[in-house]
């Protein structure tokens, strides 16, 4: 004999589990705009020995054969590469793996995530609803814009080949820097975490960085990884519970390109 249960069928459906974090930024029935990193934008690094600032990004100059070739000359078949691979939309499979598991949260939480390549991102659309963006300056200069406030930032010494995590403001007992050196024994690198207001102050953006591929690997496990993220977040909630704009340093170490466990080494709580 069948049985049907009025109040279960016209029931209203189950509201989204709420999570700390990823409740702030994938609200429901609203997208947020994740951005992963330019793969190429690194790979002219490469050639060119020097960072490529926004302005030059949004221009496009760099992506020509006359960019940077008075300072820095390269043999021509040298420079032909160097601009076919900065022309490519390449990105890292730790920022794809990113993307994924953002999508899987998103529906979790009833709200969508748009994709959108950094190339084709303008300052606009950081001053509007939530964004995700994935990747050093190197590869992802739209965090240039929300580093400004920050105290932790990364700076690339492409002579001397150092990957730096610069303090800003050391509290006592922490150095001006920490360094990722690739002559480094310990192959120690660094990963930063940030969750800060949007351009606007009317929606949230989250930055996962790093000085390498396997430092933004670690700030995307440590951020991806409840049994990690959960009891830091804790220790930083706020009497009412809800979880304020923080800034948090990882350090690591790169086997073969990946992320081994992280720890945390210092973090600041912006409000």
């Amino acid at each position: 004999m069948l049985i049907w249960n009025h109040a279960t069928a016209t029931a209203a459906p189950a509201a989204p589990p709420t999570h700390p974090l990823w409740s702030q930024i994938f609200l429901p029935q609203q997208t947020t705009l994740e951005v992963p990193g330019d793969s190429g934008l690194v790979l002219s690094h490469t050639f060119d020995q020097r960072n490529i600032s926004l302005n030059e990004y949004l221009l496009g100059d760099y992506r020509t054969s006359t960019f940077n070739a008075s300072t820095n000359p390269l043999p021509a078949d040298m420079r032909s590469l160097r601009v076919e691979m900065a022309n490519r939309r390449y990105t890292s499979i730790v920022d794809l793996d990113a993307a994924v598991r953002l999508a899987q949260i998103a529906q979790t939480l009833h709200s969508n995530l748009q994709v959108r390549y950094s190339r084709d991102l303008r300052p606009n659309d950081l001053k509007t609803g939530n964004v995700i963006l994935v990747g050093a300056f190197e590869a992802n200069p739209w965090v240039e814009l929300l580093e400004r406030n920050m105290n932790f930032l990364l700076q690339n010494n492409y002579k001397a080949k150092v990957f730096s995590v610069i303090n800003k403001s050391p509290r006592a007992g922490e150095p001006t820097h920490w360094d990722s050196r690739l002559d480094d024994p310990q192959r120690r690198v660094y990963g930063v975490v940030a969750f800060a207001p949007n351009l606007s102050g009317n929606g949230n953006a989250l930055l996962i960085e790093g000085t390498s591929m396997a430092g933004t690997e670690s700030a995307w496990d440590f951020v991806s990884d409840d049994s990690e993220l959960l009891p830091f977040l804790k220790r930083i909630q706020r009497p009412d519970g809800k979880i304020p704009y923080f800034e948090l340093l990882l350090e690591t170490q790169n086997m073969s390109s990946s992320a081994v466990h992280s720890n945390i080494l210092a973090w600041r709580v912006t409000n």
